[in-house]
């Protein structure tokens, strides 16, 4: 079995034309979204090559650099043209968003959106997902996409990672309709999803059809909040959260390698985080990423490695706890508690799913031996 790398290097010779675009593409566009292309910032395509040059890799460091280096050489991808690198931050307004659009060479174009960087304002953004819609990149990402579509008239795929696949899918359902009515298809791969609410708009119900969701064996981001659209379930060289990893997913021939269930952790979040969500409204649930973030930010840390490097900025943090009022610490450890009670149910749930499928198998078992 193969990984986005080795699928790259064995499949990259293969042409478009020869075999169309897939889903493991899909992932290989996605994940080049969190390359910073300084030299396509703007709308003046250049080539892969081109833009390796003075390419920042982000996170994944080393295997977003050998990932560029394969795409600009293989004849599958090297020919396809960055466009439209666009990358905002904004502390003021919580705002992390990046995204860009690769020409291909069949025709369409692909537009990818970058999931969460390391900084702290890209994970509160995170959080804040769990109480508002839109968040600011949210609102950002369907802009951008009616802006593509109205520079090039092309086909159009769009896609991400992690956040990044909410912002495809949203983007998808909330652009204008003339971008809509051109979109062949909508990849998330392990994207948080939406509130009931934004689930039964008819922008979302308009695109549905088209979205396409990965998620591994384990996923946890993936399972967060309500999702409704086709699901396939890929397998991981990794264990646990480490699955969010794309470059674990194992890959065969030209597709992932699917697995016909999620495993336990994934039942689990998927049961847990339902039940959180009903039992804490949207006002605690701001409430706790206001006051959190506000802990963390103690020390003013850029980027959640800035509070591990520094130990200082760690003791700044916990003082910012410490001196929490009574009553908003009291608040926190209810909510802490609540989130690890639902936990415990899901993992309940998880492990009755488990032991009925064993049942069920034994009993299957039972009955081929009667026949």
């Amino acid at each position: 079995m193969a990984d986005l790398h080795a699928y790259m290097e064995e499949k990259g010779a293969v042409s478009l034309a020869e075999t169309p675009f897939n889903a493991v593409d899909s992932l290989v566009f996605a994940q080049l979204s969190y390359i910073e292309f300084d030299k396509a910032t703007g709308f003046s395509p250049c080539s892969l090559a081109e833009a390796a040059q003075s390419a920042d890799y982000g996170v994944r460091q080393d295997d977003n650099r050998r990932l560029l280096s394969l795409a600009a050489a293989q004849p599958r991808f090297r020919d396809s043209l960055v466009f439209g690198y666009v990358s905002e931050f904004s502390q003021t307004q919580t705002k992390q968003f990046s995204a860009v659009t690769f020409l291909l060479p069949d025709g369409t174009a692909y537009v990818a959106f970058r999931g969460t960087d390391s900084t702290i304002v890209g994970w509160k953004e995170d959080f804040m997902l769990t109480f508002t819609t839109p968040v600011p990149a949210q609102a950002r990402a369907a802009e951008y996409l009616n802006r593509v579509a109205a520079l090039i008239d092309a086909p159009l795929r769009v896609g991400g990672h992690s956040k990044g696949g909410n912002l495809a899918v949203y983007a998808s359902a909330f652009c204008e309709n003339d971008a809509q009515k051109r979109i062949i298809q909508v990849y998330s791969h392990d994207g948080p999803g939406f509130d009931e609410d934004t689930l039964a708009m008819d922008g979302y119900l308009a695109v549905k059809q088209r979205i396409q969701r990965y998620i591994p064996v384990s996923s946890m981001v993936g399972m967060m909040m309500e999702q409704d659209s086709a699901l396939t379930v890929v397998d991981s060289s990794a264990q646990g959260l480490a699955q969010h990893n794309p470059f674990t997913w194992r890959i065969q021939d030209w597709d992932f390698v699917k697995r016909d269930r999620l495993g336990f952790a994934g039942l689990m979040i998927s049961r847990g985080q339902k039940e959180w969500f009903r039992l804490m409204s949207e006002d605690r649930r701001r409430y706790m990423t206001d006051t959190l973030f506000d802990i963390l930010s103690a020390a003013n840390p850029h980027t959640l490695q800035d509070l591990t490097r520094d130990k200082s900025a760690l003791l700044k943090s916990a003082a910012a706890l410490v001196k929490l009022p009574q009553e908003d610490r009291h608040r926190m450890w209810e909510i802490a508690k609540t989130f690890i009670s639902c936990l415990y149910q899901g993992s309940g749930y998880a492990l009755k799913t488990r032991l009925d499928e064993l049942a069920r198998r034994a009993g299957e078992g039972d009955e081929e031996k009667k026949a």
